[in-house]
């Protein structure tokens, strides 16, 4: 007992520090697990022993993440994104499958089915990586955002379908066991999904009840129960265990509670799928992947490679612009945490031996270490591309600077979202001249009805800002959520106009210094103004005069805000 008790903590001290560290480099946390398991398993210092246990949590770890995915599987859902996913999906996947796993059949000699396991687990990338880096960077409605949404969806169905395959699978199929394998688990497939539909009405009433009649525990304890249920009838039938907490997850997605499930199964899902990615650290063997470490790099060269070359293509042959496809290319080039389960579940039915499938496992986390590093690059890449070989950029320019042509001493409004169209409000109220460039087509139809002066367009770009009349403005206010693209806004209008006053609104004060370094002479963060305004609508209200409020709030603010007395470069 006191054995398991110190590996256990070995194993949470070791992940958290790993953790920690990444989050701070803005790396994925998976790689911190998986540091964890390499360094204290038994190939790296052999700290902690391999037991079933740990293996157990790992698995209730897949099976909450694969219920999680169900969630995004709606009907709605699959309807509205039906053709990104479908489309693209399919023949981002299939290529990727097809030539990694011709490679490895010819190259390698791999058999067909382990070859297109392989192939298969190279075509996954990782959802985690992917959609941060979206939200980050305000792209999610984006052209290559919407693409990327959709072909990760369409991974996330193809590796359910290939862990079924293989938790269905003996060793050393041939083919006529193939054959059975695919029939015994395309009924079970059919019989548990029938099951689920009838069962679909009567557990959207039950979690009702649960959610209406019971403290908060008991809704948890009935989804934890539903989930784990769900994971063992599909053991017993002959399915793995993920699909049967992915059907559950499909099942309760449309309900009224799919945002309150996510939140209760979070902190589980995200504990256990770390354990699970500490066991997959932990299978790791280091002397196979340093004995040919060359090996190890060519898969990662060819991971990164093929998948952006497969992506591209597809991206391009369905209409997206170059600039959009290099974008989509480079954030889908890596594998992910699926390719490492699909991996980790062959060699542990012994379809992929070691000499093979580790070192595919480290290429496949070394991919995920490069992942955030090419997500960043995507945005200038693509903004080159579009620049010398998009047509519709000109055309955007065009558009722009006929709107802006009588325009002078204006204010540039770069965003025109919720925010942005309440400054248009106190401009036009104002009769100050100005003009918004919205690049979110739903946001930009809002401003349009609205009758602000709003046009089409990526205030991060050089062309767009001198369009706009920058170089004879009298002001730019930037009303983007993400940073990094602020920055770029500043430093572009400052380029064009030395002269120019810059305000800039963010969501939190976490770069305040950065906006300031760049020429932002106001920053104001939505946390601040929210609170500000509070406190001084609070002052007033118990007595103190509108202009000692306004100042009592101007000098809090000097204090909250000491990033800003930086002179702007």
């Amino acid at each position: 007992m006191e054995e398991q008790l110190a590996q256990t903590f070995l194993l949470i001290a070791a992940a958290f520090v790993a953790v920690a560290i990444l989050a701070r480099l803005r790396l994925s946390p998976v790689l911190g697990y998986l540091a964890a398991g390499l360094l204290l398993g038994p190939h790296g210092i052999g700290a902690v022993t391999d037991s079933e246990g740990t293996h157990f949590f790992g698995e209730l770890g897949i099976a909450l993440l694969m219920f999680v995915i169900g969630l995004e599987f709606s009907v709605p859902r699959l309807l509205s994104s039906g053709g990104a996913m479908i489309g693209l999906g399919f023949g981002t996947v299939a290529g990727a499958t097809v030539l990694a796993g011709a490679a490895s059949h010819f190259l390698v000699g791999l058999p067909l089915l382990p070859a297109a396991l392989l192939g298969g687990a190279i075509a996954m990338s990782s959802t985690a990586i992917i959609q941060k880096h979206l939200v980050d960077t305000d792209a999610v409605s984006s052209r290559h955002g919407v693409a990327a949404t959709g072909i990760v969806l369409f991974e996330d169905l193809v590796a359910l379908i290939l862990l079924s395959l293989i938790a269905a699978l003996p060793a050393a199929a041939s083919e006529v066991e193939m054959e059975k394998v695919l029939l015994r688990m395309g009924v079970s497939f059919v019989a548990l999904a029938g099951v689920a539909l009838l069962a679909r009405r009567t557990l959207g009433r039950l979690l009702g009840w649960v959610a209406r009649s019971g403290p908060d525990e008991t809704f948890l304890l009935a989804v934890l129960t539903l989930v784990v249920g769900a994971s063992l009838a599909a053991e017993k039938i002959g399915l793995s265990l993920p699909i049967g907490a992915f059907v559950v997850g499909m099942m309760v997605g449309e309900s009224d509670f799919r945002h309150q499930l996510e939140e209760e199964i979070r902190p589980f899902r995200d504990l256990l799928l770390g354990v699970f990615f500490v066991t997959i650290g932990m299978s790791v063997d280091w002397s196979q992947i340093l004995a040919q470490p060359a090996v190890t790099f060519l898969v990662l060269t060819a991971i990164l490679v093929v998948k952006f070359l497969v992506v591209f293509g597809v991206t391009r042959l369905s209409g997206l612009p170059a600039s959009s496809a290099v974008k989509t290319g480079l954030l889908l080039a890596h594998s992910g945490e699926l390719g490492l389960l699909i991996v980790g579940r062959s060699l542990d039915s012994a379809l992929l031996s070691p000499a093979i499938g580790q070192p595919v496992l480290g290429a496949i986390a070394a991919s995920m270490l490069v992942g955030p590093i090419l997500a960043q690059w995507s945005d200038r890449a693509g903004d080159l591309i579009l620049r010398s070989r998009d047509p519709r950029g000109a055309e955007i320019e065009t558009a722009v600077r006929t709107t802006s042509q009588e325009l002078k001493g204006h204010v540039v409004l770069a965003g025109c979202g919720p925010v942005g169209r309440l400054v248009a409000l106190t401009l036009e109220a104002s009769d100050i001249p100005y003009l918004a460039i919205e690049r979110n087509v739903e946001r930009l139809r809002r401003a349009q009805q609205d009758g602000h002066n709003a046009v089409f367009g990526d205030a991060s770009r050089a062309g767009i800002l001198k369009a706009a009349g920058v170089d004879r403005a009298a002001a730019i206010i930037v009303l983007v959520n993400n940073w990094h693209r602020s920055v770029r806004i500043i430093r572009e209008a400052k380029r064009l106009n030395p002269g120019i006053q810059v305000i800039a609104s963010l969501r939190d004060d976490a770069h305040l210094g950065e906006l300031a370094q760049a020429g932002a002479a106001h920053v104001f963060p939505e946390n601040y103004a929210a609170g500000l305004g509070l406190g001084a609508q609070a002052l007033m209200t118990l007595g103190m005069s509108a202009d000692d409020a306004t100042d009592r709030i101007r000098a809090m603010r000097g204090q909250l805000s000491p990033d800003l007395q930086i002179v702007p470069r």
